[in-house]
């Protein structure tokens, strides 16, 4: 519709959602460019880094055709990796199912957080709360791979903003580093 509506190949953002960063360049510090102060701008970038983040767990774990769970997860399923009966812990209680596929993944990590961020949050909090929704739904598996690719896109422990006001304003200072520990707990095919 964006292509349509505003007879552009490309839409109505500047860029298009890519895992290549020559294509779409954005990062955190793009939030300070001139025209990234209105919500969709600023929703294009966080946009794209949801994007680079579910790309990497498709790369991990691979692409599901369908985004609709099984009604009956108490059989076997290729939407989730275990039954509901399979996810009892020792007390007798349901752990949450875990999605197969990384783009099932990404959407149900990217809701868990959404969940249990704060009322506006900022980029900080929002990332935060996607790696806290990993660590409460899978035991932290993932952790390694968001951090890397939030940090892929300015968004590290180390990205920076001074001065932030409530309407998004501040200066911005991308960030490439992750906490030293992300990375020992566990170890997939992306290490």
């Amino acid at each position: 519709m964006g292509a349509w509506a505003a007879n552009n190949v490309r839409g109505i953002r500047n860029f298009p959602y890519t895992t290549n960063s020559t294509i779409n360049p954005s990062t955190y510090h793009t939030l300070d460019k001139p025209g990234y102060w209105g919500v969709h701008a600023i929703g294009e970038v966080w946009a794209q880094f949801l994007f680079v983040m579910s790309q990497n767990l498709v790369a991990e774990y691979g692409f599901s055709e369908t985004l609709f769970p099984p009604t009956n997860t108490s059989e076997a399923n290729d939407y989730y990796t275990t039954t509901l009966e399979e996810s009892i812990d020792a007390a007798g209680k349901p752990k949450p199912l875990i999605p197969k596929h990384g783009n099932t993944l990404a959407l149900q990590l990217i809701v868990d957080g959404m969940k249990i961020q704060p009322c506006r949050p900022s980029f900080f909090d929002a990332r935060d709360a996607i790696i806290q929704a990993d660590l409460l739904r899978t035991g932290g598996q993932n952790a390694c791979l968001i951090w890397k690719s939030f940090a892929s896109v300015g968004l590290g422990s180390d990205a920076r903003v001074i001065g932030q006001t409530p309407w998004g304003g501040g200066v911005r200072t991308d960030g490439h580093s992750f906490p030293s520990g992300a990375c020992k707990k566990h170890k997939g095919k992306s290490e």
